[in-house]
């Protein structure tokens, strides 16, 4: 019987996106680790400080100034200086190469400022360790790669997750397509944006499946592991990261029955997790309370009312789309138009999708987290604007538009009835195509940003024959390594494309009200197969 039971979760694990996933997400995080030279990442000089200090005890730091949360901590002289690799922000035309080198004794402490020193400190606990053990650009490096692979874990484990549903040919193209360049050029830095999305989708797609399992005789252990974790870290990793969850966890209870609800949270194991949950919340909001970890320094508009700043943030609403898309370096460099308007079409053509063709608890769940990415940054800006400025950034609401394109999908696989026409494909198929294109010049664009400047006199072949900086392993070698790994991911949606769907029976999902456009034809054979597989699935 155990060897049944293991021969049957191999089979499963052998279906799950989460391997080939991670891989790919990693390797493209890594990527743009290299790419992006230290210090070229918003705020990563303050976030790379506070993580040092971290690893070394400095939960918080000594306030100096009045000027905002300014912080000193003591760090070593290497990462002190990494204030100083920043000399080529906010302009295009300034290359890394203005940078001096680190230098002094990795062992030798001196003081440092950081505007991150009151934020939570479990995100910089994680990630700051490698500061021990290693020194100059290396450790920055290293820091990056540790903060890419907990990103892409939780990431790949929402692939994972809505791999085992029964329903899940849109979904995985929708959650593909919520993989911008931002997320992964915030991926490839030291910043705990990164983790808020990432979490975000794993909490999504793990509840999306255990309430799908609700029916079977067990709950999977893992996914209640993996929302356990993910949920956990995201309250402790920014001021906002509590009501991220909060919208999330609630908009995925839209989707499911009273029924679903009830065997899930009567599960044992669902308590336990909840419980931790419930704990390291509170220890997120005592923090925030006693350490005021939603101030800022003034920034532009400080002084204005709650009705200006909710009329701003409504007049920049598409503006700030950019930042979900590409918005790189310190907020100077956008993505080529193009790669902007296509990765908006797509966005647009999704959420139109939900409004006109899909039904049920999904859609209203998908529509939430719409109407959440439009309200919540005026609402949030508003209340702050007199104090604080404007100084709300596109990609602070990342946390719920990857969430928002899972759901999306979700919604379209329990709305539709049929398979995708073979005219379908091939345009799915196009599409695909132009994502690489575009995931791939985003990629070079930025790249040459930074190896040569972007002045009127400078010509694209300079990249190669004459370039200011270039990153670790070099130009091409990186250029190559991104464009392999994107054309792997591209041919695995590829492969999931072209596959079988499951037939028309089983495009309703169980936990939607049946109409009375429902097919009543019989189970196809298909649906025999299906419905083994979902045995396999459920051993997870």
């Amino acid at each position: 019987m155990i060897a049944a039971r293991i021969a049957r979760f191999r089979r499963a694990i052998g279906r799950s996106w989460f391997l080939p996933s991670f891989l790919i997400l990693f390797g493209l995080s890594l990527s743009w680790v290299l790419a992006s030279p230290v210090g070229a990442v918003p705020d990563e000089p303050a976030h790379s400080i506070k993580a040092a200090a971290v690893a070394r005890g400095q939960l918080l730091g000594t306030q100096t100034g009045t000027d905002g949360p300014l912080l000193a901590v003591e760090v070593p002289r290497y990462i002190a200086q990494v204030n100083d690799m920043s000399c080529f922000a906010r302009e295009v035309d300034k290359t890394p190469r203005c940078a001096s080198e680190l230098g002094g004794n990795s062992d030798e402490m001196v003081t440092a400022v950081t505007t991150a020193g009151l934020y939570n400190p479990v995100y910089y606990a994680i990630i700051g360790w490698p500061s021990l053990t290693t020194s100059g650009l290396k450790a920055f490096y290293v820091m990056r790669i540790c903060s890419a692979f907990l990103s892409c874990l939780f990431l790949a484990s929402a692939f994972g997750a809505v791999s085992l549903l029964a329903r899940r040919k849109w979904a995985l193209v929708t959650l593909s397509v919520a993989i911008t360049p931002m997320v992964l050029f915030l991926n490839g830095a030291v910043n705990p944006n990164s983790l808020e999305y990432a979490t975000t989708a794993a909490i999504a797609a793990n509840l999306l499946l255990l309430l799908e399992r609700t029916t079977s005789d067990r709950l999977p252990v893992v996914p209640i592991l993996v929302t356990t974790a993910a949920a956990a870290l995201l309250a402790n990793t920014k001021a906002l990261s509590l009501l991220w969850l909060l919208v999330v966890v609630v908009a995925v209870a839209i989707t499911a029955t009273s029924a679903q609800l009830r065997r899930l949270v009567t599960n044992p194991a669902v308590l336990a997790g909840a419980a931790f949950i419930g704990l390291s919340s509170v220890m997120a909001i005592m923090w925030i309370l006693r350490h005021d970890s939603l101030s800022s320094k003034p920034f532009e508009g400080a002084g204005m009312s709650p009705a200006d700043g909710a009329e701003i943030m409504l007049d920049r609403t598409f503006t700030y789309m950019i930042g979900w898309i590409g918005q790189f370096g310190w907020l100077e460099l956008n993505a080529p138009v193009a790669v902007i308007s296509f990765w908006m079409g797509m966005i647009f053509a999704v959420s139109m999708g939900v409004l006109f063709f899909t039904r049920g608890r999904a859609r209203t769940a998908a529509l939430l987290l719409s109407l959440s990415l439009v309200a919540l940054p005026v609402i949030l800006q508003a209340q702050i604007i007199n104090q604080q400025g404007i100084v709300w950034q596109g990609r602070y609401v990342l946390a719920v538009f990857v969430p928002f394109m899972l759901l999306a999908g979700v919604a379209i696989d329990r709305s539709a009835t049929n398979p995708i026409p073979p005219g379908g494909r091939k345009a799915l198929a196009i599409v695909l195509g132009m994502v690489f294109v575009a995931q791939v010049s985003t990629f070079v664009w930025v790249l040459r940003r930074y190896t040569t400047g972007l002045a009127l006199d400078v010509r694209w072949i300079e990249m190669v024959v004459d370039p200011q900086w270039q990153p670790p392993l070099g130009t091409l070698a990186v250029v190559a390594i991104f464009t392999v790994v994107t054309a792997l991911g591209a041919l695995l949606l590829r492969r999931h494309i072209n596959t079988d769907e499951l037939p028309p029976r089983e495009s309703a999902a169980s936990n939607e009200e049946p109409t009375s456009g429902a097919s009543n034809e019989e189970p196809t054979s298909g649906a025999t197969t299906a419905s083994r597989h979902d045995s396999i699935r459920q051993d997870l």
